[in-house]
């Protein structure tokens, strides 16, 4: 489905000193409002909320993999 995603904030994780030390304030997962999908973000020390996977096409690698 070839969409730009919309996500909003479902789970909001707790984050260990070993992470902070890495630069990661934050984690949590968001879930698009118009398809479902789940993705991981991040908070790093900047501020910027960025996600853990790059945004792409599907392929049957994926699929199979899953």
């Amino acid at each position: 489905m070839n969409h730009v995603h919309k996500y909003e904030s479902v789970l909001h994780y707790g984050i260990s000193t070993e992470l902070t030390e890495f630069g990661i304030e934050a984690a949590e997962i968001r879930k698009c409002k118009k398809c479902g999908k789940e993705m991981p973000f991040l908070l790093t020390r900047r501020g910027d909320w960025i996600p853990l996977f790059a945004e792409g096409e599907t392929d049957q690698q994926d699929i199979l993999l899953a």
